[in-house]
């Protein structure tokens, strides 16, 4: 992890891993992709009724997007520990 990660990192820790995961893996990826990806599917593939892809998009891509920043969390604060360790050394 290069040192302006680290203070980069340090900084999005200090609000805490509900935070991060809440905000950057629910909201910002898993609403913002569930919209593009039903406008998209709904382009490419149309389909009737039409609610029915974005109430299934906006159901799981959140679901996914909370495991995508629970797995981001982890391994980016693995990244951080092992710099501490060894600067610390």
């Amino acid at each position: 992890m290069k040192e302006k990660h680290f203070r980069k990192w340090e900084k999005i820790r200090s609000d805490g891993r509900s935070s991060f995961i809440w905000r950057k893996g629910v909201l910002q990826w898993g609403i913002t992709i569930s919209i593009f990806w039903s406008i998209l599917m709904q382009i490419i593939q149309p389909q009737k009724p039409i609610w029915i892809r974005p109430l299934v998009a906006i159901i799981l891509f959140p679901i996914g997007g909370y495991i995508w920043g629970l797995f981001v969390w982890k391994s980016t604060e693995k990244k951080y520990q092992q710099h501490i360790e060894t600067n610390l050394s």
